[in-house]
């Protein structure tokens, strides 16, 4: 499935954790010590999660379902995206609008409206609105866009989900639950674990780390 060392993960820096006192209780069998005030994570553990991690998702993509990526930080937003669009996959990277899981139905037909607008504007159809109007509708586009863009080709609830740093993503994380889909996240030792089927203890904050975890994955399924 894949041959990722302690090495590979040592060097992509994804064994620095948090300081004592902003770690989770839940945290505490996946750290090996503490350097400088900074926790180190144990990345024997890392790396058996993130083979666990893999074989889901693999086994996910071969059944021909969907798999979300979602992380809405600013600095990992462009990296969620690249990974979603190279694999076909659904994406949120702006911001996670509450109910785009538990209220299904609803979100969906924001993205028919999307497609719906976008297929009038390609065939020419707006023109027959005044400019205000024209202008007017281009903003609900963008708007829409925006929002739901990434998923506009989730046809059904994701099979499974992919999460960068839970805690930033704590609507997306009680949605899943409540809809119970499994979740694969990279969290660091302020998070807690509960509700993450797939958690891959890691540093969640370092682009190198995260780029890492995401190529990985990107690899794996694109194999």
């Amino acid at each position: 499935m894949s041959n990722i060392t302690i090495e590979d993960l040592s060097n992509a820096g994804l064994q620095y954790g948090f300081s004592r006192t902003r770690r989770h209780s839940s945290m505490k069998p996946f750290v090996s010590g503490n350097s400088n005030g900074v926790d180190q994570i144990d990345l024997e553990k890392t790396q058996k999660q993130l083979t666990e991690a893999l074989s889901f998702l693999k086994a996910v993509q071969g059944a021909g379902k969907q798999i979300l990526f979602v992380s809405t930080k600013p600095e990992v937003r462009q990296m969620i995206k690249e990974a979603a669009l190279s694999l076909n996959m659904p994406f949120v990277a702006e911001r996670f609008i509450g109910g785009s899981i538990t209220n299904f139905p609803q979100m969906k037909k924001r993205v028919d409206k999307l497609h719906d607008l976008l297929g009038k504007k390609e065939k020419g159809e707006l023109s027959v609105y005044t400019k205000k109007e024209q202008l007017l509708i281009q903003r609900d586009i963008d708007r829409l866009d925006r929002d739901f863009g990434g998923v506009s080709n989730m046809n059904n609830l994701p099979a499974a989900i992919v999460i960068i740093d839970p805690r930033h993503e704590a609507i997306c994380i009680k949605e899943a639950v409540h809809a119970h889909i499994p979740v694969v996240a990279l969290l660091n030792t302020d998070c807690n674990l509960k509700d993450i089927e797939y958690p891959i203890v890691g540093n969640d904050g370092s682009v190198q780390s995260v780029k890492f975890i995401l190529n990985t994955i990107k690899d794996v399924l694109k194999a």
